[in-house]
């Protein structure tokens, strides 16, 4: 069984990892590098780097399979080949599925828009905008149709082993993760009497963490090589668990009459802490985000009953010219919104005394203090900035040093390699 890492190995993101044998091959993931971090690509070069890797080392037997739903994880999963299967947890398909559904409609809507103003005002239409909106549905189109036919395996139930499948002669078993995307995965690969443990994105501090040493101990035994992420290798970040958020939270929110939280539509965990810290102080939960909404649904229906509640959702959704704005600032509220969703949370503040509104941060410091990351997406330190009471809230979604540590510790693997690093890390 040989294995290569075709990219990951000197920065986080943007993963793409070969295991291959005489007649079969998988890669573990086939990531999108994020911005700012290693060479900027187009979507032609991004098709010309999985060309190449179909190109080379092709096996009678060959799938994707993914580890979650980052887009550095999964972002070119629609320039592999269509005679390859690709696999993904049923929960990290849904995700997708929701998020380029309306991505699709985003672009629907801004051609019906600008058709209707052209119409109204009696001006041609913009034919080169016209053609290049309609090029973005067909992609969108594509990405939907590739995506419906990914195949999928079934979260475990709790205290059950989980179903492996083969690829040729690969068999892979994945293992429930917690990570800072919903529907994570760590993988068992074996074949050629070989058995390898890719951990994928994981951290132990999440409320879903618990289950990461039981699961090591119970099945990643005699493992002769461990492939684990270092994103936070070089960081000194504090890792509190997602309980510790939420009691940080609520102790704030309880000052001021009006909160408004940046957070990930699909972390899951972070989410939950929200909502138990919005309880805690008696307050309405809010979102402005169509996507949100969407994923609350997915979490609610998928966990709901297993988790006891905690990730059960029900807030209410709110956005422009809306009849409950009004009773927003008349009683206070705490408003959750994505980084597509600032404009609304902008608005919404606009009429409130600055000195009763909250913004907490609880997203990567490193999105308004990095000068490359500010320059390639400005949104999160402008919308930061706008704001006179503002506290950072946050945990990673990542291990820390400790905790690969106690990782490589429990599995005493022959060889590790460590991807999703930056260049520099050493474990």
């Amino acid at each position: 069984m040989n294995i290569q890492v075709h990219r990951g190995l000197s920065q986080i993101g943007g993963c793409i990892t070969e295991i291959s044998t005489a007649t079969s091959r998988v890669f573990i993931d086939m990531g999108q590098n994020l911005p700012g971090v290693g060479e900027p690509t187009t979507d032609g070069q991004d098709q010309q780097i999985v060309d190449e890797l179909y190109r080379n080392n092709k096996k009678e037997h060959e799938a994707v399979v993914y580890t979650h739903a980052h887009e550095d994880h999964v972002g070119l999963f629609y320039h592999v080949p269509s005679d390859v299967p690709q696999y993904i947890g049923e929960g990290g398909k849904e995700l997708l599925l929701a998020k380029y559904e309306l991505i699709k409609k985003g672009h629907e809507i801004s051609l019906n828009v600008a058709s209707a103003l052209a119409k109204k005002y009696g001006k041609p239409k913009h034919k080169e905008g016209e053609v290049l909106v309609n090029a973005e549905i067909e992609l969108d189109n594509k990405k939907l149709n590739i995506l419906k036919s990914f195949k999928t395996w079934q979260r475990t139930k709790p205290h059950a082993a989980p179903k492996s499948f083969k690829i040729g002669d690969i068999r892979i078993t994945p293992f429930f993760n917690c990570h800072s995307i919903y529907d994570s995965y760590m993988f068992l690969i074996e074949a050629d009497g070989k058995r390898i443990w890719h951990t994928g994105d994981y951290r132990e501090h999440g409320y879903m963490g618990k289950g990461l040493v039981p699961t090591l101990k119970r099945f990643a035994t005699n493992i002769d090589v461990l492939i684990t992420e270092g994103t936070m290798l070089n960081r000194t970040d504090e890792c509190i668990h997602e309980r510790e958020v939420s009691r940080r939270m609520g102790s704030v929110m309880d000052a001021f009459k009006y909160v408004i939280i940046l957070a990930s539509a699909t972390d899951i965990e972070r989410l939950a802490s929200i909502k138990e810290a919005a309880k805690k102080v008696h307050r309405q939960l809010y979102i402005c985000s169509g996507y949100m909404r969407r994923t609350m649904q997915i979490f609610t229906r998928r966990e709901a009953e297993l988790s006891k509640g905690l990730f059960s959702f029900h807030p209410r959704y709110v956005n422009f010219d809306d009849e409950k704005i009004e009773t927003m600032r008349q009683k206070g509220f705490v408003l959750v919104a994505g980084s597509n969703n600032l404009a609304f949370a902008e608005e919404l503040s606009a009429e409130i005394d600055p000195s009763e509104v909250l913004f907490i941060y609880s997203s990567w410091d490193g999105y308004y203090k990095d000068p490359e990351q500010v320059k390639l997406n400005p949104r999160y330190k402008m919308f930061r900035d706008a704001f006179s009471n503002v506290v950072d809230i946050h945990t990673s979604g990542h291990a820390d040093r400790k905790t690969i540590e106690k990782v490589i510790d429990i599995i005493h693997p022959k060889e590790v390699i460590c991807i999703h690093k930056e260049a520099n890390a050493k474990l």
